[in-house]
């Protein structure tokens, strides 16, 4: 093969594997109609609903309702360390018109999520979503991680990973408080 048919050949080659690798990228990317509500800053919340730890049946009202959403998991050790103020900031929070609901993701272990629950004394209902079918709607890999709905239903933030007591509280000024 001669040297300049041999160039030939490669470029054609290599042209050809990069419009297929640009048109399998474009199967990757979702069909707009039927794509999952978003989980985004600035767009309304996905619709709420399931069961608690206890097996009640729970919807969370968004609309004239300000919201701090707090995915965790019984196995993740940072989740462990916020609960104490996560429960001090819900009880106080709570006269002030914000609610908090948890969403414990991808534990399988049902009663470990419950024992987890009743240790630490949690004063709010979680959902059960040990597929991690709601968080995904949320747009939430792994926990923890948190999102501020306000009272019109939109997600107005969102912290992923662990957070400290004092940013959470001065986003939940700032973003459900202050308006």
């Amino acid at each position: 093969m001669s040297r300049g048919v041999f160039h030939r050949h490669l470029t054609t080659v290599l042209i050809v594997a990069g419009a297929s690798s640009l048109l399998s990228g474009c199967s990757l990317q979702q069909d707009v109609a039927v794509a999952p509500p978003s989980g985004k800053v600035g767009v309304p919340a996905p619709a709420l609903s399931g069961q608690t730890l206890d097996g009640a049946p729970i919807t969370v009202e968004f609309r004239n309702r300000k919201t701090v959403l707090l995915f965790w998991a019984s196995w993740c050790g940072p989740c462990r360390h916020e609960q104490p103020f996560l429960n001090r900031m819900a009880t106080d929070y709570a006269t002030r018109g914000v609610q908090f609901i948890g969403l414990d993701i991808l534990d399988h272990d049902h009663a470990a999520a419950k024992a987890f629950e009743d240790e630490f004394h949690v004063p709010y209902p979680s959902l059960y979503d040990d597929a991690g079918k709601t968080a995904a709607t949320y747009e939430v890999d792994a926990p923890p991680s948190q999102v501020l709905v306000d009272g019109r239903g939109v997600i107005v933030a969102r912290t992923p990973g662990e957070v400290s007591e004092d940013r959470l509280g001065r986003l939940i000024q700032a973003k459900l408080l202050a308006s």
